[in-house]
């Protein structure tokens, strides 16, 4: 398996390669500035050598050394089919299991994670029962 790119950003990974409008879309919306005027700083990588592959791979796959940020982000079959694409939220740094978030509330966990703003116990706490993230109580953003 190829090591990732190296990046001052985190990476969203595209695991599935069953649908490349879905990876457009998805990649697309988590880079897309919010009505308040915030965006995740993310760099999208799709590569066929991660299709199907787990997020433990991907994680692993991270260069050595090169990890400026603090999460990665997963689209799996998932998150590219599911509604509210929920991508995966995998912790680079303390082996913290992953959970998910809506891909229009992505910006929340990689601006404030890697600006050390909030703590990751912060957004794991608030997932649904389902495991995935959609907002804080209140937030703009619907969920």
């Amino acid at each position: 398996m190829p090591a990732l790119p190296r990046s001052n950003s985190s990476l969203l990974v595209r695991t599935d390669f069953t649908s490349n409008d879905a990876w457009q879309q998805v990649s697309g919306e988590a880079q897309w500035e919010n009505e308040d005027g915030f965006r995740a700083h993310v760099e999208p990588v799709s590569d066929p050598a991660f299709d199907r592959t787990g997020w433990e791979e991907v994680k692993a796959a991270v260069p050595a050394g090169d990890r400026k940020a603090m999460v990665l982000f997963v689209a799996d079959s998932t998150a590219l089919t599911e509604p509210d694409n929920p991508v995966l939220v995998v912790d680079l740094f303390h082996g913290r299991p992953p959970f998910r978030v809506i891909v229009s509330e992505l910006w929340a966990i990689e601006n404030n994670l890697n600006l050390a703003n909030m703590d990751w116990e912060e957004f794991a706490e608030a997932v649904g029962d389902d495991g995935i993230f959609r907002g804080f109580s209140g937030s703009s953003q619907g969920g």
